[in-house]
């Protein structure tokens, strides 16, 4: 089974109401391949645009370093040689490879935290002082169903109810959220509300918060279209139906060939409740998750994905494009397998409108972070 680090971050505008000289900038990068997940959380204590400008670098540097496959430790030690002397620097860093093997570097940052099955999991961690720094680093596995946080020293800063906050504080509140089961992005939306209700108004700016969950890869192949040569069928077909995770067919006469070649059935679904609307009506097939027209769907679909943030934000809708956004906002990495063959009526200029549509809609995946590839067969 292999594992992914679903992730959701945030960084908060403080009110205004903390003194400009106690302001603090943070830069999070995070980068994310099947292969390997990236959390880079760099804190500057200088305020304003530089401050800023010198965090974001630091983190994009030490990410940058990361991604071309450096060591982890070798980037960690030319990161501590060029902290600049005499200031308080927080930097946090978790590389996770191959959705399972973590490997943690904090330089006088807050710890990580971490729930597993119910309770509070502490790595284990080397703690030393180098260069007149608290550096903890370690590695260790993450298994299915943890859940970990990555916070900035102001979150932790907060005071509220006559009282700071601390690390257990937190911690403690982290593991009564996680016991819900609940996704990245409902730990995040749950960690910011708790920071501001601890805040009581008087949030500092520079918070920033990374909520991370690891669980099992969900894939997706979407066939849109037949091959150019009818040759191709076969061999497509068997290519689409070998693909693990969800399988979707876009196209009526794509939807004909692999009930041809599989030989089953494709029947059309019953008319939905709100009616079939602007998008043309869904088929079922053995062994499909969905099936759809082609063009005319994935358009639609482009355009529901790029007004949600995440599932939830979706239409409540059974129509084919809210089927099919629901289904690939759902997944992590999605493949896309194009057919050649060209239509007449639905072309712009020698281009068919299927390979525009494919296209469009693989670029609003990426934008929301997803890994996409699209394949032209026959």
């Amino acid at each position: 089974m292999r594992l992914w680090v679903e992730h959701a971050q945030q960084s908060l505008v403080g009110t205004g109401l903390v003194p400009a000289q106690k302001a603090s900038s943070r830069a999070v990068s995070t980068f994310q391949t099947e292969q390997q997940f990236l959390a880079v959380l760099v804190g500057c204590p200088q305020p304003g645009a530089g401050g800023e400008m010198q965090a974001s670098q630091m983190a994009e540097e030490a990410a940058g370093r990361l991604k071309e496959g450096e060591a982890l430790d070798t980037v960690a030690d030319g990161v501590l040689a060029s902290l600049p002397q005499g200031e308080h620097v927080p930097i946090s860093i978790l590389q996770v490879l191959g959705g399972c093997q973590a490997d943690l570097w904090e330089c006088d940052a807050p710890p990580l935290f971490i729930t597993r099955r119910g309770r509070l999991f502490l790595p284990p961690i080397v703690e030393e002082v180098l260069r007149e720094r608290l550096v903890r680093y370690g590695h260790f596995p993450l298994e299915d169903g943890d859940h970990l946080a990555i916070v900035s020293e102001e979150y932790i800063h907060a005071r509220g109810w006559d009282r700071r906050w601390g690390w257990r504080d937190i911690a403690l509140s982290i593991r009564r959220l996680t016991d819900t089961g609940c996704d990245a992005e409902q730990l995040l939306g749950a960690l910011v509300r708790t920071y501001h209700r601890l805040a009581q108004g008087e949030s500092e700016p520079g918070v920033a918060v990374v909520a991370m969950h690891v669980r099992p890869l969900r894939s997706a192949t979407v066939w849109s279209g037949p091959p150019a040569d009818p040759a191709w069928d076969e061999r497509t077909v068997e290519r689409f139906m070998a693909e693990a995770g969800t399988r979707i067919i876009c196209g009526d006469t794509t939807a004909l060939i692999a009930s041809r070649v599989l030989g089953t059935s494709l029947e059309r679904e019953p008319r939905p409740g709100e009616g079939w609307g602007e998008v043309p009506p869904t088929s079922r097939m053995q062994g499909v998750d969905l099936v759809t027209e082609g063009v005319v769907t994935l358009r639609k679909a482009r355009d529901r994905i790029a007004k949600a943030g995440c599932v939830r934000d979706l239409p409540r809708s059974s129509d084919g494009a809210t089927r099919l956004a629901c289904l690939l906002l759902g997944s992590d990495t999605i493949h896309f397998l194009v057919g050649g063959a060209v239509n007449p009526a639905q072309m712009e200029g020698n281009v068919p409108w299927r390979y525009g549509a494919a296209e469009d809609l693989a670029s609003e995946l990426r934008a929301h972070g997803k890994i996409v590839s699209v394949e032209y067969v026959g």
